[in-house]
């Protein structure tokens, strides 16, 4: 396994960012051998941007191994969704630009939690809209990530879905939806503390699914909720389904950013080289 970390462990949507190319280097003084770029992070959607964000990663020994992006394919509205698909779409070409090999997508959420302060009250569960129901929903992710599919072939990008909110905060929803797309580039982005009723069967549920993890720690407490994650666990869940790909730190904690890293790299490093 590879240990990497997303940018969005370096600023937890603050007001004030610093330039992508500093996260960077952040990442490769900790000594992570990839990173996974938050779309909020890239300052310019250019094709001369986007290359020198990959040069810069190749000279600081850094593999841009993921692209993080957010999108909703849970709107009743067709043409809503068809926007939402070509969306994705085009995330995919400037994910090739980047040289990905995989981009996070969502199912998306139906939007009746008026704030995600309320959503986490809530656990993660969302009522549908009036007149629908989430099955509705799974058939909607499940034709919107088809008509994905044939542009993420092109680029040997694979899709990956991850337990956040909304749609997916059940392990029971989210099998729905990977059973049926049945793709070698589609699978599960598994968030290690997404799932916080029953985690570590949910956990199970989509391992065998599972193309990329998202190791959450959250040192100095959580900075919406916090639950205790035992990793010993979770590894032998992954290795136990043969996965050995990239475990990409999201560190949510409230102690800073120096600190907070360094200790999620300690504590992840003892399971990924046992």
């Amino acid at each position: 396994m590879n240990l990497g970390v997303s940018t969005y462990s370096f600023w937890h949507f603050e007001r004030s960012r610093e330039p992508l190319k500093h996260y960077l280097e952040l990442a490769a003084r900790y000594g992570f051998s990839g990173v996974e770029v938050l779309w909020l992070n890239l300052e310019s959607l250019s094709t001369t941007y986007l290359k020198e964000v990959r040069r810069a990663a190749f000279a600081l020994g850094l593999d841009i191994y993921a692209l993080d992006i957010h999108n909703n394919f849970v709107q009743p509205d067709e043409e809503k969704r068809r926007r939402e698909v070509e969306r994705v779409k085009r995330w995919i070409e400037i994910g090739a630009e980047l040289g990905v090999k995989l981009i996070r997508i969502e199912s998306g959420r139906w939007g009746t939690a008026r704030s995600f302060d309320e959503l986490m009250k809530m656990r993660g569960v969302e009522k549908p809209l009036p007149g629908y129901t989430n099955d509705d929903a799974v058939e909607w992710v499940v034709d919107s990530t088809y008509q994905c599919l044939d542009e993420a072939e092109k680029h040997g990008i694979i899709l990956g879905l991850e337990n956040h909110w909304g749609l997916t905060t059940r392990a029971e929803d989210m099998l729905k939806i990977l059973r049926r797309v049945g793709s070698k580039y589609f699978g599960a982005v598994m968030d290690t503390g997404n799932f916080i009723e029953n985690t570590y069967e949910q956990l199970e549920a989509i391992a065998p699914y599972t193309v990329m993890v998202h190791a959450k720690t959250y040192f100095g407490g959580g900075l919406w909720y916090e639950i205790e994650i035992d990793y010993s666990r979770i590894f032998e869940i992954l290795r136990r389904y043969g996965f050995n790909g990239w475990i990409s730190l999201e560190y949510e904690g409230k102690a800073p950013y120096e600190e907070g890293v360094r200790r999620s790299i300690e504590l992840l490093k003892n399971y990924i080289h046992s």
